[in-house]
Formats: structure tokens, C-alpha cells, sequence
């Protein structure tokens, strides 16, 4: 396992803990596939769902920080994601696993995904949504879609 990192790492501190350059375009393209997959998982399973929320939220209308849901429902969500992983992203999602099931490289990008979308950023509310923390993609090869990445990876694999 890779020494985990907080939640609020930034972008540039992700890729290096997973010992990706920032500035490959191969690196971007992993990033979107990573994050691909993390998108998925929020919208099919958390998007919207008042009820996995602890009660203190349970009022709040979306969309929702990653703080609002309960451990459990992010817990649940992380071991959906790592259980449904391409085989392109299941070695950086096993760099984050430990003994306890829980997976720090999921949990950051599940994160991060929730950040922007619960309306707190600024960067979230302009053109460049996925234009992620330190980074913006011009460091970080270039901001295709996940499925184009995908296609690009397969082709190179």
C-alpha cells in the first residue's frame, strides 16, 4: 500500500503519491478514467439521496459535500467502485487499500468529486469544472472526456 493521503491533498500531491507526473498526458489520461469511474458511482449512488445523509444534513437540499453522508454510505460507495474497477484503474486502486478495506485513493477522488459538485467552488461554478485543484489542465495533459481517455489508453495498452 501506498502511504495514504488526507482528502484535501491536492491534485499534484495524488499523482505523486501514486508516482504519476502531472505533466504526462498519459498521467492525465489515468486521472480521467480514475475520475470517470468515481462520477459514475456518485451520480448512480449518492447523487440526490437524502437518505444516506448523517441527520444533521438530513434537512439540506442538494447538492451535498462528502462530509454530509453518513461513513458508511461513502464507505459503501468506495468498496462499489473498487469492485466494479477497469482493469486499466484496479493497480492505482490497489496502491490505496489496507487491512481495514478501506481505499484512500478511492475515497480521495470520491472526495473530490462530491467538492465539486456541492457548489462550495469556485472553479465548479465556471467552465472549467474539472479543472481540479493546484492543476489546472494545461500542467496536467488535456481535459478530454473520460471516454475518449479510455479509448486513447486501450489503443497504447
Amino acid at each position: 500500500m501506498t502511504p495514504p493521503l488526507i482528502r484535501s491533498a491536492t491534485k499534484r500531491q495524488f499523482l505523486l503519491q501514486l508516482d504519476l507526473d502531472p505533466g504526462d498526458d498519459r498521467t492525465s489520461q489515468m486521472y480521467w478514467l480514475l475520475k470517470d469511474e468515481a462520477i459514475r458511482a456518485y451520480e448512480a449512488q449518492l447523487q440526490g439521496r437524502r437518505d444516506l445523509l448523517r441527520p444533521e444534513y438530513a434537512s439540506q437540499d442538494p447538492p451535498y459535500a462528502a462530509a454530509h453522508f453518513t461513513a458508511a454510505a461513502f464507505s459503501a460507495v468506495v468498496r462499489s467502485i473498487y469492485s466494479m474497477a477497469s482493469p486499466l484503474t484496479r493497480p492505482y486502486y490497489n496502491k490505496g487499500v489496507n487491512s481495514q478495506g478501506d481505499n484512500w485513493v478511492i475515497s480521495w477522488m470520491l472526495y473530490h468529486v462530491c467538492r465539486y459538485r456541492d457548489g462550495r467552488n469556485i472553479r465548479a461554478r465556471s467552465r472549467e469544472f474539472h479543472a481540479d485543484d493546484d492543476l489546472d489542465d494545461s500542467s496536467c495533459g488535456s481535459s478530454k472526456t473520460a471516454h475518449q481517455n479510455d479509448d486513447q489508453v486501450r489503443k497504447r495498452d
